[in-house]
C-alpha cells in the first residue's frame, strides 16, 4: 500500500465522519474491512510509521500541556487520534508541537483507545485469524530530550499557542503548578 492510498483511507473516515472521532473510527474500520487481507496488513505497518513519526519529545510535551500527564499507552492513544486527523495535520504538529492546539476543541478524544485493534477486527473479519504483524516496532522511548514544563517561562516561550490555550483555560493544569504545590 502507498503512502497515498493510506491517507485516502484515512482522511476519507474524517471526512465522512466529521469532527466525530468516534465516528471515525467507525468508519474506519468498516473502510478496512473492504480491503484485502494483505491490504489490511500493509494499512496497519503504515499506521505504526505514522506513529513512530510522532513518537517525540516535543509532541509529548505538547500533549502533555494540552492534556495534562499521562503514561506510555495514552501517548500511543494521542499518537493515533493526531494520525487520525489525516496528514496536514500530523505533518503541521511534527512541524511545530505547538501547532497541536489546533485539536483542542477535540482533545476529550484524545486518550480514548478508538483507533488500536481496528486492522486486527477488520483482518479477524476478512479471514477469521489475527493478524500475524506483532505490533509496533519503533523506539523504546520518545525520540530527542524532554522539556522542563515545570519551567514556566521556557514552557512559554517553547510553546506560546499551548500556554495561551491553558491561560484561557484556567480549568485545565499546568505543569508549572503542579511543581510548586
Amino acid at each position: 500500500m502507498e503512502w497515498a492510498v493510506f491517507w485516502r483511507i484515512v482522511e476519507g473516515a474524517r471526512a465522512e465522519a466529521g469532527s466525530d472521532t468516534e465516528r471515525v473510527a467507525q468508519v474506519l474500520l468498516r473502510r478496512l474491512c473492504a480491503l484485502t487481507p494483505d491490504e489490511i496488513e500493509q494499512f496497519e505497518e503504515l499506521w505504526f510509521q505514522a506513529q513512530d513519526e510522532l513518537y517525540r519529545w516535543p509532541i509529548r510535551d505538547a500533549a502533555t500541556l494540552l492534556l495534562g500527564p499521562f503514561d506510555d499507552d495514552d501517548f500511543l492513544a494521542v499518537q493515533d487520534w493526531i494520525v487520525s486527523h489525516g496528514r496536514q495535520t500530523m505533518r503541521r504538529v511534527q512541524d511545530d508541537p505547538d501547532n497541536l492546539v489546533e485539536l483542542a476543541p477535540d482533545r476529550h478524544n484524545a486518550r480514548i483507545d478508538w483507533f488500536c485493534g481496528l486492522p486486527l477486527e477488520a483482518h479477524i473479519a476478512a479471514t477469521g485469524a489475527p493478524l500475524a504483524i506483532d505490533g509496533p516496532s519503533g523506539p523504546d522511548t520518545p525520540v530527542g530530550t524532554p522539556a522542563d514544563l515545570t519551567d514556566e517561562n521556557h514552557t512559554r516561550q517553547r510553546f506560546p499557542k499551548l500556554t495561551a490555550y491553558l491561560d484561557a483555560n484556567p480549568w485545565i493544569e499546568r505543569p508549572w503548578e503542579r511543581a510548586a504545590s
